[in-house]
């Protein structure tokens, strides 16, 4: 592993199980088994690094996504739960960012820049589900105001969820993130045609 990933690797796994205020670039250096000048190198401070590890994240979302959309198509009921499946799998390994997601945007414009960024480009991804399964007819017809309130609705439990089961104390396992998809699919059972 190049000495960058490695860096980056080692923050991932530091900041899930302690949080960004607790570890130092130090920290991070030595649990690379680096010099703290050959970080430096590299990044230039702990912003640099977390915004490195959200480039990733946004590049392995992205990836994960186009693997279900090759084997299934946007707008089924399949590729909805698939798609809610790999994204708690995904917040899961970026867990420290999604329980910290407002301090860390708030303190670094340009992370919150970048984040903005990808936030509005996964929303219209669920809208372009939503409005796939409508012209599917998986979904019954859905006026503009429905079809945009169903996409908050799916995104804010979609992105959401882990934290939902962390704040209320519970064990993020196969057997919660099942609980999960039958929300999921509770909450689309109003809106699925009739047959």
């Amino acid at each position: 592993m190049k000495t960058r990933d490695r860096i980056i690797e080692t923050a991932i796994e530091l900041f899930n199980e302690q949080g960004t205020r607790a570890v130092t670039t130090n920290h991070i250096a030595a649990a690379a088994g680096i010099s703290p000048g050959n970080l430096y190198y590299h990044f230039r401070n702990k912003e640099d690094i977390i915004r490195a590890i959200f480039e990733q994240m946004d590049a392995y979302g992205l990836e994960q996504y186009r693997l279900i959309t090759d084997t299934c198509p946007p707008g089924t009921l399949e590729a909805m739960e698939r798609t809610f499946v790999m994204i708690q799998e995904y917040n899961w390994r970026y867990r420290f960012f999604k329980r910290e997601l407002t301090a860390l945007i708030m303190a670094d414009p340009l992370l919150r820049e970048r984040f903005h960024q990808t936030h509005h480009a996964l929303l219209a991804l669920v809208r372009h589900s939503v409005d796939s399964s409508v012209a599917l007819g998986v979904l019954r017809p859905l006026d503009e105001k429905e079809r945009a309130l169903l996409t908050e609705e799916i995104w804010l439990v979609t992105l959401f969820w882990l934290n939902y089961l962390e704040v209320g104390g519970e064990e993020v396992n196969g057997e919660t993130l099942r609980r999960g998809i039958d929300l999921l699919r509770n909450m689309l059972k109003s809106y699925l045609a009739a047959g």
